[in-house]
């Protein structure tokens, strides 16, 4: 989180059944930082005082001010996390801070001593007793004074989490973690490269062998804000994806046409009036940090810092002084087509504009509705199909993939935070239980304007205002079916039929009652999936089936395929005999090199044989944590073996 923006976006995924082969980047929807030195920071971390070698005796962090005021630190908090912190609260120290930072100064938070290594720091600010590793571990900057849970992985605009920092081995960081090389009789700290904040702590953190602990008393004296420079919203924008202002403070005059104060985006967005004033170049910009001054249809003059966070150009107003209504009840601008046809980088020509899309626009996944309100959509009448499937890997099925990538449109709604979050008042918007939409349905959109905006690789379309279950259907599209789900499995020819089927997190240990699984919640919900998965695989009329998410059983301390074997128990229930059976996972496979879900196989035994045992390929520079393939030898009834 950076100048009060906040983020909550996790929750359970339920998905719609896919009818098609499509591409996916499977990656949450952006939420809007300030990266554009408008906010205290985490500027060093030294984590190794008084060890042997070590230049200082105590650990310290050492905040930042960038800007030209004083920031009060009343109420507000450092936290320590371990590196494999997962649990609520997930704050294993706190430090309370209290006093202010000056502009352009620093503040010194002296923490614990591993020995008697070391000089003294210079006078800390503030200092407790909280013992950060020195190798790998968190921390992070709260305005609150209690311990906070920020979630897991890439924390980025967390509520209450001002700045956040992970290092060494740390599973929870900013975008990547920060390297912190050595071990603690290693000398050295993490600093912030330049002051930079991308929101990404390996690029915005570096290891120097020399620390350099800082004050209240370290202050640069504030320079002189710059007089704003007067420019169109276009100028600001110019005709690149990046805009010729970032850095730099200006005075821009628009309309508002979307607001986005509550929902958690914080700003709304503002275009020139009039029609396309200026071809080519977008005549509309986000206004980050958007006090509560005018209204839609309210012309406003803006002056503020022009940034880029994550491909979207802002303009960041800081106070209501930085807002003027020029006029009241002007009215929006129309909005402008979005042909199926204009897809990429073309769009950037209409970026936080009103838009009215145009052509046909396919479904293309669900994977985010129920996390994030948003429908993933392609444009143009077929879905894109997986860049390998059509072409071997390489130049060929890059530009495939990127072509598919150009297509996608994310119909979003408005809102950041998740459904199921506390600030949000109610379920998804875009599907119900009385409708059937399967990927590949024609998205039929209202002709109410949406916003075209940017962020997490993706385009988005979004309402002019957060909607959600409530809202009126007026604002809120139909779906054509194109896709109907097929009554029966195909019919493939051949001796032996082989089947793949995703069981999309089938554990049998609930996600209730061990925070690493992934799958049904309660009892209830896991018969009502095994059910649908065994009918499923029944009716695919297959001698083996490969499945995929399924529950890797020994890496939750369960017995090796305990998942495998209790579906496994359900399809021979099933069928009234045992005629099922799986391929025991390779017992090379170690829950140290493994993701939480694998691959396994199962088979008809009155089919075909197993020779052998399961061969598998562990190599972790390929592979990672992630499902390592699995392969078997099957011997049919006629002696011949695949």
């Amino acid at each position: 989180m950076q100048g009060g923006r906040t983020v909550q976006r996790l929750s359970a995924i339920a998905a719609t059944a896919a009818g098609a082969l499509i591409v996916g980047l499977l990656g949450a929807p952006p939420a809007f930082a300030a990266t554009d030195g408008s906010g205290v920071v985490i500027n060093e971390v030294y984590a190794r005082g008084g060890s042997a070698n070590q230049p200082y005796v105590n650990k310290f962090v050492e905040l930042y001010n960038p800007t030209n005021a004083a920031v009060s630190l009343a109420g507000w908090s450092l936290q320590y996390r371990s590196a494999t912190s997962t649990g609520a609260p997930a704050a294993s120290g706190i430090v309370e801070l209290s006093k202010s930072i000056p502009a352009k100064g620093y503040f010194l938070i002296g923490l614990n001593s591993n020995g008697a290594t070391g000089a003294a720091l210079p006078t800390p600010d503030v200092s407790k007793d909280v013992a950060p590793s020195g190798t790998t571990g968190s921390v992070f900057l709260a305005n609150v004074a209690t311990a906070v849970n920020p979630g897991t992985g890439s924390i980025v605009n967390a509520p209450n989490v001002v700045d956040y920092v992970g290092y060494g081995a740390s599973l929870n960081f900013e975008g990547a973690v920060a390297a912190y090389t050595g071990t603690n009789t290693t000398p050295g700290s993490i600093n912030r490269t330049g002051g930079a904040d991308t929101d990404n702590n390996a690029a915005d953190f570096a290891f120097s062998a020399t620390p350099t602990p800082q004050n209240s008393g370290a202050v640069v004296d504030p320079e002189p804000e710059p007089d704003p420079e007067l420019a169109t919203i276009a100028e600001v924008q110019g005709s690149t994806d990046t805009s010729p202002f970032v850095g730099k403070t200006v005075t821009v005059e628009g309309v508002i046409t979307a607001d986005y104060r509550s929902g958690g985006y914080n700003g709304v967005t503002i275009q020139t009036p009039g029609p396309d004033t200026t071809p080519g170049v977008s005549d509309g910009v986000f206004v980050f940090g958007m006090p509560a001054v005018g209204a839609v249809g309210d012309l406003v003059k803006v002056t503020g810092a022009v940034s880029e966070y994550f491909g979207l150009t802002e303009v960041t107003a800081t106070d209501a002084a930085s807002v003027e209504v020029v006029t009241a009840g002007v009215g929006v601008p129309d909005a402008q087509p979005l042909p199926d046809t204009t897809v990429g980088g073309v769009r950037e020509a209409l970026e936080s504009m009103l838009v009215a899309p145009t052509g046909t626009y396919l479904l293309s996944s669900t994977h985010e509705v129920y996390n994030y309100g948003s429908l993933w959509l392609a444009a143009g009448d077929a879905l894109p199909v997986k860049g390998t499937e059509l072409v071997d890997a390489g130049a060929d099925a890059n530009a495939i993939a990127a072509a598919n990538r150009g297509r996608l449109l994310v119909l979003d709604d408005g809102w950041n935070a998740t459904v199921t979050s506390a600030g949000h008042p109610a379920d998804q918007p875009y599907l119900t239980k009385d409708q059937v939409v399967r990927n590949g349905d024609r998205v039929i959109l209202p002709s109410t304007p949406y916003v075209l905006s940017y962020g997490f690789d993706a385009w988005r379309l979004q309402p002019t205002a957060p909607i959600d279950s409530t809202s009126p259907a007026s604002v809120k599209p139909t779906f054509e079916t194109l896709n109907p789900r097929v009554e029966t499995a195909p019919a493939v020819g051949g001796d032996i039929q082989v089947g793949v089927f995703n069981v999309l997190n089938y554990f049998t240990t609930l996600s209730s009652e061990n925070s690493n699984a992934r799958g049904a919640a309660t009892a209830e919900e896991f018969a009502l999936q095994e059910t649908k998965i065994v009918k499923a695989i029944t009716a695919l009329d297959a001698e083996v089936v490969a499945l995929q998410e399924i529950e890797n059983s020994f890496k939750l301390g369960e017995a090796r395929d305990e998942a495998t074997a209790t579906l496994v128990a359900a399809l021979n229930e099933a069928e009234g005999s045992d005629v099922w059976a799986y391929i025991p996972t390779p017992a090379s496979l170690t829950a140290a090199t493994t993701d939480y879900i694998q691959s396994a196989i199962i088979y008809r035994t009155d089919a075909v044989t197993p020779k052998g045992d399961a061969q598998t390929v562990i190599d972790e520079a390929v592979w990672g944590n992630a499902r390592e393939p699995i392969g078997q030898v099957f011997t049919l009834p006629n002696g011949n073996d695949f």
